[in-house]
């Protein structure tokens, strides 16, 4: 069973986006999409105002402000390719579950956060090219003797993870040697990790990321390495996503993201949601 996005304790990373937001360190964002060097402007364009359909609880990709109105890293990915393309675009929030049914009810035009592209979704709509992909990541006890994670150093370690998940099922194909301990959640995952009973963890990047900034880790930890992709198993892409009737929109917005990376606008939205994170 694949780690679901929406694992993220909302309330801790709306704080450590806040305390952290200031500072920018653009050096570590790394160049997540695959840009379509040759690709020219969309000769055809797309008419009206789009209706751009995202979960409000989703922190950090996108979630509610004090005020009520919805921001969050998607949603600023999604409002910069509009001025990139000079359309007119509108952010309607809805819960999770009614994302697609909305999408394919012509109540909006594109899911820009919140949902996963599964099989399911795939089947229905047409989607942008990834611009953001999960990576795992290792987090070790700090003064822990060795540096790196590779398989040869964590054999016999006790090396934890959530199960049920894609970590699990990452770990038991490639780190079969070490001690692998479960736990049913990633807030006794990370206690356990700081209390001692573990050497290691392994978890996403943003989640464990956001645990080490955050005050329950009380200092503990660190990253062990840099976190990586392997999109066989945990890594998963965000993309916006259209009605297959709507190629028109798909093409337009795959320029836009792809002038965000060339351009740099890209990495200061991430380096404002993620500063002086280890990718």
């Amino acid at each position: 069973m694949a780690t679901s996005w929406r694992v993220y304790c909302c309330a801790e990373i709306l704080v450590a986006v806040a305390l952290l937001s200031a500072a920018f360190a653009q050096d570590n964002i790394p160049q997540f999409r695959h840009v379509d060097a040759g690709a020219i402007a969309p000769v055809d364009t797309v008419n009206g105002e789009i209706k751009l359909l995202t979960d409000d609880d989703f922190a950090p990709f996108s979630f509610k402000n004090a005020d009520g109105s919805v921001t969050g890293l998607a949603v600023e990915m999604a409002q910069a390719s509009c001025a990139e393309l000079r359309l007119k675009c509108v952010i309607l929030a809805k819960p999770f579950s009614e994302l697609l049914p909305a999408l394919n009810s012509n109540e909006g035009d594109a899911i820009i956060s919140g949902l996963r592209t599964t099989k399911e979704v795939m089947q229905q709509a047409t989607m942008t090219r990834p611009y953001f992909f999960s990576r795992g990541q290792f987090i070790a006890r700090l003064g822990t003797p060795f540096e790196s994670p590779d398989i040869r150093t964590l054999a016999g370690r006790r090396l934890g993870f959530v199960k049920g998940t894609s970590h699990q099922a990452f770990l038991e194909k490639y780190y079969d040697r070490a001690a692998l301990t479960p736990f049913d959640s990633e807030a006794a995952l990370f206690e356990n990790l700081r209390t001692g009973g573990l050497d290691v963890a392994f978890a996403d990047s943003l989640h464990g990321q956001f645990w080490l900034k955050g005050s329950n880790a009380r200092g503990c930890c660190a990253t062990l390495g840099a976190g990586f992709i392997d999109r066989e198993t945990f890594s998963r892409g965000l993309t916006f996503v259209m009605r297959r009737d709507h190629e028109v929109l798909r093409q337009n917005f795959d320029y836009a993201l792809d002038r965000l990376q060339t351009n740099g606008t890209s990495t200061k939205i991430f380096a404002h949601y993620f500063p002086d994170f280890v990718f």
